[in-house]
């Protein structure tokens, strides 16, 4: 598909999206599935609320208990299978990157900073693209196609009323997500350099470890190490703020978004039935989390845009 595309041979980020496509097919299955369950529910519902319903309702019921065993079922082992994928590249990938460096080691048996890069590489940039990356990406993916889908049946319902009482909730959130975005970005990449330089400080310190314990006093090296793991320690903790600030503000919009939309059911400003309310319900209690969450993923993605960067070099240069 590169090779048809020349655009997507250059852009890196491309390429590990497509790298990682049969883990994106198969996380967004499962909201496929959701979509299909949901839909089933609401015309049995449809069926058993009519006026003129002959038919013996514990058979429904028990229909749709076991369409919800069946969905949970299916979602779980297809996440699975999507992460499991995702895993095995990077796999693939950390047994790639000490390939190349044990092919180029007699070239750069002296650089220091090689080997440092190769042990970022290794322990830390590997962990965070696919954490980072990998997963927000395929899990973007996976609840846009729900949201759609959801947004499909909503509008059904609703018209478009629905959605511009929501709208400037929405446009709040993104709003917000652009500043957190940049915030993680920034954070990633510190995160880098200051990998970099505790792997080295590690080694300084493995070094010279014997000979000060003989000496009997090591305040010199533990306040080398404190210089660099400090710092390092404080962006992960801001890291980890961000992101739950993201989080925090995402639940916050998801309240008013479903408050605004329960005001609407029980104003009843479309005069749906009882079967449509409880569909409407139901695609509300998913897809107002999936649009959250895509928002959240989508400012996570930033942290870890600099680790997928990092990793791309090996194949432009040697390592």
């Amino acid at each position: 598909m590169t090779n048809s595309f020349p655009i997507f041979k250059k852009n890196i980020f491309i390429q590990r999206i497509l790298s990682i496509r049969n883990s994106i097919i198969s996380y967004s299955l499962a909201s496929a599935l959701d979509i299909i369950t949901i839909l089933i529910i609401s015309s049995i519902f449809d069926r058993i609320t009519e006026i003129n319903f002959i038919g013996n309702i514990y058979f429904y019921i028990f229909l749709t208990l076991l369409l919800i065993v069946i969905r949970t079922v299916s979602v779980f082992l297809l996440r699975r299978i999507s992460f499991n994928i995702i895993f095995k590249k990077k796999l693939k990938k950390e047994k790639n990157i000490v390939e190349k460096y044990i092919s180029n080691r007699l070239k750069n048996s002296a650089d220091d900073n090689d080997l440092n890069l190769f042990k970022e590489k290794l322990i830390n940039s590997c962990n965070l693209a696919a954490v980072n990356f990998d997963i927000p990406i395929v899990s973007i993916i996976s609840e846009l196609i729900f949201a759609l889908g959801g947004i499909i049946v909503l509008l059904s319902i609703f018209g478009l009323k629905l959605f511009l009482f929501n709208l400037p909730v929405f446009f709040l959130l993104l709003l917000f997500s652009k500043f957190v975005a940049r915030k993680l970005n920034n954070l990633g990449k510190e995160i880098l350099k200051y990998t970099e330089k505790r792997l080295n400080s590690i080694d300084n310190v493995s070094e010279l470890a014997i000979e000060l314990s003989a000496l009997g006093d090591s305040r010199n090296l533990i306040n080398y190490f404190e210089k660099v793991n400090k710092p390092f320690n404080k962006v992960l903790c801001n890291q980890i703020v961000t992101s739950n600030m993201m989080q925090i503000y995402t639940e916050s919009g998801s309240f008013i978004i479903i408050l605004i939309s329960l005001i609407c059911l029980i104003s009843n400003i479309s005069s749906t039935s009882l079967a449509n309310t409880a569909t409407s319900l139901a695609v509300l209690s998913r897809m107002v989390p999936s649009f959250t969450r895509s928002i959240s993923f989508i400012t996570q993605l930033q942290f870890g845009v600099p680790s997928v960067v990092r990793l791309s070099q090996m194949n432009i240069k040697k390592v």
